[in-house]
């Protein structure tokens, strides 16, 4: 499944997966338009393969399982806005997906406005991209900035937005001092009455 159409959001495999874990998800869906790779895609359908959908509650396995399969039914339905684009040449290994939104930034800068992503490399590598190129104001940001936007847009409460930061830093184990300051960078709200001092920068 390939589209021609770019929206100005490009979210890689494992940022989809932390985000449709969340209880916003259905909302993001109904309101906020996304694109990946068809690399991050791939992913997606591997992992629903390849990971049981019996593994226990609160295993990793089943983490993955489960927010892969949300995190592919709006790719796969027409009226839904979400977009798979084609990565030329396919990158492969371990992090291909994550390399494949790279690849698709650069090729196609001025079109992205963010990129979402939570490892640490990967982001400063499209930082670096985005800040090369004069045409674009782009920025690559954590996965929890995809919950901020829907907060921006007035379709969830801060209370809401705080609680599935809360549940993606927690069911992820995005719970390291790094992993902390990554999620909060760029978030201009004040979580401190929702959420334990642990899951705050």
């Amino acid at each position: 499944m390939v589209d021609d159409v770019r929206h100005p959001v490009i979210v890689d495999t494992d940022a989809l997966i932390a985000v449709a874990n969340t209880g916003l998800w259905s909302r993001i869906t109904d309101n906020i338009q996304l694109t990946t790779t068809n690399v991050c895609y791939h992913e997606l359908k591997r992992h629903v393969r390849e990971m049981s959908e019996y593994a226990p509650d609160g295993t990793r396995e089943r983490w993955v399982h489960d927010g892969s399969k949300r995190a592919l039914e709006p790719f796969d339905d027409e009226e839904k806005s979400f977009t798979t684009v084609p990565c030329v040449p396919r990158p492969h290994g371990e992090d291909a997906g994550e390399k494949s939104v790279k690849m698709e930034s650069e090729q196609h800068t001025e079109v992205y406005r963010f990129a979402i992503l939570m490892d640490t490399h990967g982001r400063r590598a499209i930082n670096r991209v985005f800040g090369d190129t004069d045409e674009t104001t782009g920025k690559a940001v954590a996965p929890t900035f995809l919950l901020y936007l829907l907060l921006d847009d007035g379709e969830c409460t801060v209370a809401e937005f705080c609680q599935a930061c809360g549940e993606m830093l927690r069911g992820e184990g995005w719970t390291g001092y790094q992993a902390i300051q990554a999620a909060w960078e760029a978030i201009p709200v004040d979580c401190s009455q929702y959420l334990p001092d642990t899951l705050l920068s």
